[in-house]
């Protein structure tokens, strides 16, 4: 096969072959112009010509050796033509022997020279073999001489090792060529795979994939692109790219993407593209040059992600995270951000006075109980409605948490005297709303509840946070509770020094649990005839710095938190010792117990009485538990199914305070307790007040007709214990008339005097 024009960089093979050739024409023409020299007479036209065959090989092989094969291959190709074609003239033409020399220099022209200056050569030759012909018949050339056969040799020889030479450096260049080609196809089809691969990778990404020209004008679109936007393809190719991207950039933006483009760098941001429908396409893209391996920039590709998906999960965390599920109102941290944005704006411009409004439903966890959670979440949908029809353009009403709201009353004025009034009217406002009977979703049911709460005024100095704010807020909401409910208050100062000290007390009281600085404390009970026969647990607090504290101080904290759980099952298991000591059994006293609600509905409060029972040694059929009617009317069943276990263990039942609560006869038939405990408020005055005589007697009426044993709290004066006797023979007496509250260890040594 023909070579393409011969280069100085061209292959190892071909460089030999110019070598070789150039050294076989200076050695086989040297040798003939040797042996033509030998031979008389001497043609010395001959001999010359030998020899410039000699020299032409010579130059070509200087020329090859200083790297211009090129000049080097032309040179000895057409030099030893020339050469040849005058010895063959001179020598016989078509019937001298120099002939042999044309067919070896057009296969070393075809190798080395290229396709054209082989058929040049070939041409020449053809036509040079033609005038010979020519010439002979017309015997215009002399006969050719009688040859030296030594030099003939020699001639043929170089000749026939040089053809030789000629074909298998051929055969070698064309192997390497073959092989180099198979590697080349080999290479392109590894190439054509991982183009093929890349090529499916675009096409099938889910992200859109746009090639451009120069020009801005499209040449390809994946499918995910066709997919997102709605165009077809024939739609987009040819068009220009901007047609379809780049719609949300502004000027600016724009500018500054073709500067990016112009400078051969990459572009990043995000568009507002539209699809075929008109409607809006969020895309973050990227836009980069595609260069060729000589690092001209032939094209551009742009990467557009759909941030649609992203976007839409970032608006819904963000919903999440700053709006209640259930109302659909902003939540706590969207207060506490509007909170922080005033009091900064507060510290620039200190113009404007706000209001916050902390508000709690009156009852809502006894609704919720009675008439179920979905009920209950109907009401505050209902709330959140009926509180938003009360605000202003620039006020914010939230869900805290629970039933509990806040309300953001905004731009009260600069005077703070004035802001307070209108809080305090807004207030009024909101109650009088909630009083109106609200519809619970689409029910035809309704309901309405009172509400307690708390105000403050916000920022009251340039130091005020939110955090401080949502406390003084918490601390009015809590006294307005106190207060009986459906009322508000106004933070005073005082307040937030009252919940530091119940802050103070909770912490300080549930350490006292733990370190034993809780006292048992004991009331005796006495019959008509003064003889001891029970007494009533009571509980104090030892405190090292203030010295013993009474119940008054922390009962109340404690049953607002789980530490009245823990104050409990202290005071209980105390008991349960009493119980179980000598002194008990033998004389067979009672002792009793008070109960808060939160201990009672406690999962393990049953079994763990029974264990501190036996564990004690203690008689179950001497320890009375005081419950009251507030704890009984929430889940009823509940509680009687737990007072029923119990007594069939022997524990008796005393309903404390009966008639300060919700004295029912219906429920009081069903309760399995053996003792009635008439208030201290009614034994006061019995004697005096026609009232609270007729309601003690009504009292003692009904524990006659169940059969219920009765104890008068706090009898003082004898004529109390004289009026509670002539009414109730049996009655039982606790009060400071008979004794006061004293430590257990000093009421039992008293007791073991008595019995000595």
């Amino acid at each position: 096969m023909p070579l393409s024009p011969l280069s100085d960089k061209a292959d190892p093979t071909v460089h030999m072959l110019v070598q070789v050739c150039s050294w076989a024409v200076i050695l086989v023409g040297s040798a003939v112009a040797l042996l033509l020299l030998n031979e008389p007479p001497v043609q010395w036209w001959r001999l010359g010509l030998n020899l410039g065959a000699s020299m032409v090989g010579l130059v070509a092989l200087g020329l090859t050796r200083r790297g211009h094969w090129r000049l080097g291959a032309h040179v000895l190709v057409w030099g030893v033509w020339g050469m040849v074609s005058l010895v063959a003239a001179g020598n016989g033409g078509v019937q001298g022997p120099n002939l042999l020399n044309y067919p070896v220099l057009i296969v070393a022209a075809g190798w080395l020279l290229g396709a054209r200056p082989t058929l040049v050569l070939l041409g020449l030759t053809g036509g040079l073999l033609g005038f010979f012909l020519w010439a002979d018949l017309h015997a215009l050339l002399p006969m050719p001489r009688t040859p030296n056969r030594i030099a003939q040799a020699v001639y043929l020889t170089g000749i026939v090792g040089l053809t030789g030479a000629v074909t298998l450096l051929s055969r070698r260049s064309y192997q390497r060529r073959v092989a180099e080609a198979q590697e080349m196809a080999s290479r392109l089809a590894a190439r054509d795979t991982e183009l093929r691969k890349l090529l499916r990778v675009v096409e099938q990404s889910p992200e859109s994939t746009v090639i451009t020209d120069l020009q801005g004008r499209i040449e390809f679109v994946n499918d995910a692109f066709v997919a997102r936007t709605g165009y077809a393809r024939e739609e987009v190719l040819g068009q220009p790219s901007s047609r379809f991207s780049g719609n949300g950039l502004a000027p600016a933006q724009s500018q500054g993407l073709r500067e990016t483009l112009a400078r051969g760098e990459t572009w990043a941001g995000e568009q507002t593209n539209l699809r075929k429908d008109g409607s809006a396409l969020v895309e973050s893209v990227v836009v980069a040059p595609i260069r060729q391996p000589d690092g001209r920039i032939t094209h551009f590709v742009e990467l557009k992600q759909d941030l649609s998906e992203r976007r839409r999960a970032a608006e819904e965390i963000h919903r999440l995270s700053h709006f209640d599920p259930l109302t659909s109102l902003p939540n706590r941290s969207t207060l506490i951000e509007r909170l922080a944005a005033l009091q900064s704006r507060h510290q620039r411009t200190p113009d404007a006075t706000h209001a916050l409004l902390l508000l709690d439903l009156d009852r809502f966890t006894t609704f919720n109980d009675a008439r179920g959670s979905e009920m209950g979440d109907r009401l505050l949908c209902a709330v959140g409605l009926r509180l938003s029809e009360c605000l202003g353009p620039a006020d914010l009403l939230v869900r805290v948490a629970g039933d509990e709201f806040g309300i953001l009353l905004s731009d009260l004025g600069a005077d703070a005297t004035a802001a307070g009034p209108k809080a305090l009217l807004f207030a009024e406002q909101v109650q009088r709303a909630l009083t109106q009977p609200m519809a619970l979703g689409d029910s035809a049911e309704q309901a309405q509840l009172g509400a307690s709460m708390g105000i403050t005024l916000y920022p009251q100095h340039l130091q005020d946070t939110p955090l401080d704010a949502l406390g003084r807020a918490g601390t009015a909401l809590h006294r307005a509770r106190d207060a009986g409910g459906n009322r508000y208050a106004f933070f005073e100062q005082g307040m937030g020094e009252m919940a530091a000290h119940r802050f103070q007390v909770e912490r300080d009281l549930r350490r006292a649990i733990g370190v034993h600085e809780l006292r048992l404390f004991v009331q005796p009970q006495f019959d008509v005839q003064g003889r001891c026969i029970a007494a009533e647990a009571l509980v104090r607090w030892q405190h090292p710095q203030d010295g013993l504290i009474p119940p008054a101080r922390f009962i109340a904290l404690a049953e607002e938190s789980d530490l009245i759980v823990s104050l409990g099952d202290w005071v209980l298991a105390r008991a349960c010792e009493v119980i179980g000591s000598p002194e008990f059994a033998r004389r067979r006293l009672r002792l009793s117990v008070n109960l808060s609600a939160r201990q009672f509905r406690h999962p393990g409060f049953v079994p763990g009485l029974r264990a501190r029972l036996q564990a004690c040694g203690a008689d179950p059929t001497l320890l009375t538990l005081e419950v009251t009617e507030s704890l009984v009317i929430e889940d009823f069943d509940e509680v009687v199914a737990k007072m029923r276990e119990l007594a069939a263990l022997g524990v008796e039942f005393a309903l404390d305070d009966f008639g300060t609560g919700y004295s029912s006869l219906a429920y009081l038939k069903r309760l399995p307790i053996q003792e009635l405990k008439i208030d201290r408020s009614f034994v006061n005055e019995a004697p005096t007040n026609e009232d609270d005589g007729a309601l003690v007697e009504a009292i003692l009426s009904v524990a006659s007709h169940f059969g219920l044993r009765v104890v008068a709290e706090g009898v003082e004066t004898p004529e109390q214990a004289a009026f509670l006797a002539q009414r109730q023979p049996d009655i039982v007496y606790q009060g400071y008339l008979f004794g006061r509250p004293e430590p257990v260890e000093e009421w039992l040594d008293r007791v073991r005097s008595l019995n000595q």
